[in-house]
């Protein structure tokens, strides 16, 4: 009933990138850079290998110990095949490296239940000096901007305390065994956010949210963690009233879809109203439904499925790449509401008035 979307780096996602690699770091590594496109360049001609960076002759070291200062993606110690990381001359490149790094061992020591996003509302924990107010103004501003709850931690907290999802730290070169971690300037200042093992897609966010104002769509862990796919269509699409239930568990927006012209959307009597979707018999007209994407943990759809109250249903549904993928569906004998197919997506029909949509009570995640 799931499908495993292999989040892998594409072949020449690095093409032309130089890459300066450390003694330490494995020959399956250096095999995938190139693999991937990255040129290797001889670290024999630097004193240090982050220097390369420094001094212009790289645009990426991927080494065993990551200095203060640059961008730097530190992953999970066990999540790759060694404790690495990943510098860079910004966070996107530093997360195409690392996750050309995790598909060498997709799966490797991940939880069946992780955390493939930061929550919409992330309670994120500032131990900055408060003497520096243009750097604490500054990620103040960024945090609040992409909907975080700020708590101060003291000074000096290298670990991530209960009730919140990660830390932003002065940056230094001490390795935070037990955590991963994504070092970005701000203002001018080198930070580092801090989350707990496993959440590394949380401190990616954290760390785009800072400096992007946004987070990327794809990152680095989607190579290794082994996401499912479900496709929504409803009352679960982003930004609807039961999304909620999607975030709640960890799951990561990955984009639109659209169905092969096989199918009818037609409306549930349910609070919230939700689209029910059927295939249509071979001969009969259908229609190509817009739907989105979500990328969560297996676990993470377990849950939501066993949550799932009927006539929904989730199964495989046929989309115009000629694809089938796990969507939301419904109990044929349920679908006899209003034909809403025409629309060609929930949205539209609510937007045309078709749909009638009250915003119920926040429910618990599923």
């Amino acid at each position: 009933m799931t499908e495993q979307v292999a989040g892998r780096a594409a072949p020449g996602s690095l093409a032309g990138r130089r890459v300066v690699v450390a003694d330490t770091v494995g020959d399956a590594a250096v095999g995938a850079l190139r693999s991937a496109g990255a040129v290797i360049v001889d670290n024999s001609a630097f004193a240090t290998v982050d220097g390369a960076l420094g001094d212009g002759h790289a645009d990426v070291v991927v080494t065993a110990a990551a200095p203060a200062g640059s961008v730097c993606i530190t992953p999970t110690a066990t999540a790759l095949p060694a404790r690495l990381s990943v510098l860079a001359s910004d966070l996107v490149l530093a997360d195409a490296v690392t996750a050309v790094l995790a598909g060498q061992a997709p799966g490797r020591g991940w939880p069946a239940d992780i955390r493939l996003a930061a929550p919409v509302e992330p309670v994120v924990g500032v131990a900055l000096h408060r003497h520096d107010r243009r750097v604490l103004g500054a990620v103040t501003a960024a945090l609040t901007k992409i909907g975080a709850r700020i708590v101060p931690v003291p000074v000096g907290t290298y670990s991530v305390p209960h009730g919140v999802d990660a830390v932003v730290v002065a940056a230094d070169s001490t390795d935070r065994d037990g955590l991963c971690s994504v070092t970005v300037s701000v203002d001018g200042a080198a930070l580092t956010v801090l989350a707990r093992a496993f959440d590394d897609a949380v401190a990616v966010d954290l760390a785009a949210g800072l400096i992007f104002g946004r987070a990327l769509q794809s990152i680095w862990p989607l190579s290794a963690a082994d996401p499912v796919e479900l496709v929504v269509f409803g009352a679960h699409l982003r930004g609807g009233p039961l999304v909620h239930q999607l975030t709640d568990l960890g799951a990561r927006w990955a984009g639109e879809i659209i169905t092969a012209p096989r199918y009818r959307m037609t409306v549930l009597s349910t609070s919230p109203a939700k689209p029910a979707i059927t295939r249509v018999f071979d001969g009969e007209p259908g229609a190509a439904l817009h739907g989105h994407r979500w990328l969560m943990s297996a676990a993470a759809l377990g849950r939501f499925l066993a949550a799932l109250p009927a006539p929904m249903q989730l199964g495989k549904v046929e989309f115009d790449d000629g694809s089938w993928r796990t969507a939301f569906g419904c109990e044929a004998s349920a679908a006899v509401g209003a034909d809403i197919s025409s629309y060609g997506s929930w949205t539209r029909a609510v937007a045309a008035g078709a749909v009638r949509v009250a915003d119920p009570p926040r429910q618990p995640p599923c």
